[in-house]
């Protein structure tokens, strides 16, 4: 199994991520090329609900809680509605293009510190391979 639930009942925010993984990669077996060693939290405020992404080559693990699968590269804060959007938005070479309507939204977000990535600038590759293991366009 390429991703697991580090949680015998995983939250919301760590199914959705999991099952989005999972779909991707059977659905574009290229992208297995992208489980790299990575670890990246996510956190929701509004919904109050963090997951927890490993990326690794012998799969993804997905946890609940922050910090569970270790120290992590990115941390990456945001409501709800917008985690949701970085899965939609049309990527250009593996960031949200900007040249999209979907694209632009998501940079204002970052402008407005809507969505706030830490450690982007240290790790923009593991980033990138994470956008891309979510993007369903």
């Amino acid at each position: 199994m390429t991703v697991r639930f580090a949680d015998p009942e995983p939250n919301g925010l760590a199914w959705m991520l999991g099952q989005l993984i999972a779909a991707n990669l059977e659905r574009h077996p290229r992208r297995r090329s992208l489980l790299k060693p990575a670890v990246i939290d996510l956190e929701a405020p509004d919904a109050e609900v963090t997951a927890s992404v490993h990326l690794s080559p012998g799969g993804v693990t997905v946890a609940n809680d922050l910090g569970a699968n270790g120290r992590p590269h990115l941390r990456v804060r945001a409501g709800s509605d917008a985690l949701l959007l970085l899965s939609s938005v049309p990527l250009r070479l593996g960031f949200p293009d900007p040249l999209t309507p979907a694209g632009r939204r998501v940079f204002g977000k970052l402008l407005r510190r809507e969505i706030v990535v830490s450690g982007l600038l240290l790790h923009p590759g593991k980033l990138r391979r994470l956008s891309r293991l979510l993007s369903v366009v």
